[in-house]
């Protein structure tokens, strides 16, 4: 039989739901056995007595990871946008790098997923990933899941999944505001029938990490470092006091109170002296410019819908879908209401109860992603899916980035000569490098890099770069260098790569 899997690899949780013919059912993942659909993305390395090391995902993995931090590894996605990222994991006695890590959590989950599997059943898999990931970084999961066992068919926006986990209406304009851990997801999707078409994707990394640091570091640190350093006086204190700290957060704003005691979260001397409160948290949160950069973002996408064929603007909206754990803090949902407006997006009467059946629509603010994944490969004979979502390609020579060519090009497409600088070349070892970005450069990701031989140029012009979108969507990099054969001058093509 064949079954269908949504996977969302998620910076703070891991997601899997499984759909067949007839119906959508979430997989249980959490080995603490606390009734929940979801479990933490991290992964221990436990060395056993007998030498053996088992390999343990989720809550499980924190809490042997609290008393042993070096064979844990937690924020596995943010770590895929680190170049050569890798940790030493004594348990093993070597590096693992992030591919190898994203390998040993797919296998768990697969172990979940395909439990009373038939010889002949196939685990068919969407996985969900950030919109701002590139093709390198989907490549890494993609592979990875596959050689846990899945048949990956997709690899889709995180924001695109969901459009299929919510009942939108027909002919209707949507906004999938995703707003996890690790970043914020923003896509506009217009459904028309059997026509899905996402207009714009874009996001920012930004999340419920970057959320607890500042709150670890700007409001509870300046008056409570000594307690805290007490409390964790080991190697890793930073993420067990981040731990804490977002344990901390999830409690004020799970309790429906103004305050919270640390009391009630970690039992530790001189914790009856920490106090978070609602107040501190959104004056950080302004003060720190969340708001002005969501603002920003949205600002952005709707100014390059306002120049498209249909010339959308935030006033067309249909819906807004907003999901992620980040949405259970209010100031983040008043931003929402106040630029799409109260009769589109009401921030108080919007629900994030978990306890949402899959049957209701996957409208749960945890399974949303991996049920419309999932529900994506169930449905996608019977639909027709477009995507329109348009960054670039820069590049750079050790230094700032220079724009190269859109992805959303043409197949065959190349741009003009670029002149590359002789002398930024020589500096970083003739090594080009290429990043994906939005409109926002700063927010660029490593896409991958080509070393040139500088044996192979003369160095008495600048080479030339030109970049082309080849039919696969893969980017092809060909250097030229002006030469004169018998005193005539010619562009000669020197070296030739794809990425």
């Amino acid at each position: 039989m064949e079954y269908f899997f949504g996977i969302d690899f998620g910076a703070c949780n891991l997601k899997c739901v499984r759909a067949d013919e007839f119906k959508l059912r979430a997989i249980k993942l959490n080995t603490s056995d606390d009734g929940s659909f979801h479990t933490p993305s991290a992964i221990f390395y436990n060395k056993t007595q007998r030498g053996e090391v088992d390999k343990i995902i989720g809550q499980t993995a924190l809490n042997q990871g609290a008393l042993e931090p070096e064979n844990l590894i937690v924020d596995l996605k943010r770590k895929l946008e680190i170049k050569d990222w890798r940790k030493n994991i004594p348990a093993l006695g070597r590096d693992v790098a992030a591919p190898e890590a994203a390998e040993d959590i797919f296998k768990k989950i697969y172990a979940f997923a395909a439990r009373n599997f038939q010889p002949d059943d196939t685990a068919r898999a969407a996985i969900t990933v950030p919109a701002i990931f590139t093709e390198r970084q989907r490549k890494i999961l993609s592979n990875a899941a596959a050689r846990a066992g899945f048949t990956v068919d997709a690899i889709v926006n995180e924001a695109f999944a969901a459009i299929f986990g919510v009942q939108a209406e027909e002919n209707s304009l949507n906004v999938i505001f995703d707003f996890g851990g690790s970043t914020l997801d923003v896509s506009v999707i217009k459904f028309a029938g059997a026509e899905v078409t996402e207009l714009v994707a874009s996001g920012l990394n930004l999340g419920g990490l970057d959320i607890n640091r500042d709150i670890l570091e700007k409001i509870l640190r300046p008056k409570f470092a000594d307690v805290l350093d007490a409390a964790w006086d080991v190697e890793n204190s930073l993420d067990l006091q981040l731990n804490f700290t977002r344990r901390l957060k999830e409690t004020l704003y799970s309790d429906f109170e103004e305050s919270v005691d640390a009391e009630l979260v970690e039992f530790r001397p001189g914790f009856d002296k920490i106090r978070l409160t609602r107040a501190e948290v959104e004056e950080l949160l302004e003060r720190e410019g969340y708001g002005e950069k969501i603002t920003a973002l949205l600002d952005e996408i709707f100014d390059e819908l306002e120049q498209g064929a249909d010339c959308f603007d935030a006033e067309d909206v249909t819906a807004i879908w907003a999901f992620g754990g980040s949405m259970h803090i209010p100031y983040f949902r008043r931003l929402l209401e106040n630029y799409f407006g109260a009769e589109t997006f009401d921030a108080d009467a919007y629900e994030f109860d978990d306890d949402e059946g899959l049957a209701a629509g996957l409208e749960d603010k945890y399974l949303v992603v991996a049920g419309g994944a999932a529900n994506f490969l169930r449905k996608r004979e019977k639909i027709r899916t477009v995507n329109v979502i348009p960054y670039r390609v820069c590049y750079s020579l050790g230094g700032a980035l220079k724009l190269g060519i859109a992805k959303n090009s043409a197949s065959g497409f190349e741009t003009l000569y670029l002149k590359l600088n002789l002398a930024e070349l020589e500096n970083f070892g003739w090594k080009i490098e290429l990043y994906q970005a939005f409109a926002n450069l700063s927010d660029a990701a490593y896409l991958g890099e080509v070393k040139l031989n500088p044996a192979l140029y003369s160095k008495a012009e600048p080479p030339l770069l030109k970049l082309k979108i080849l039919r696969d969507g893969k980017i092809r990099l060909r250097i030229f260098e002006r030469r004169v054969t018998d005193g005539a001058a010619e562009i000669a093509l020197v070296e030739e790569f794809e990425l």
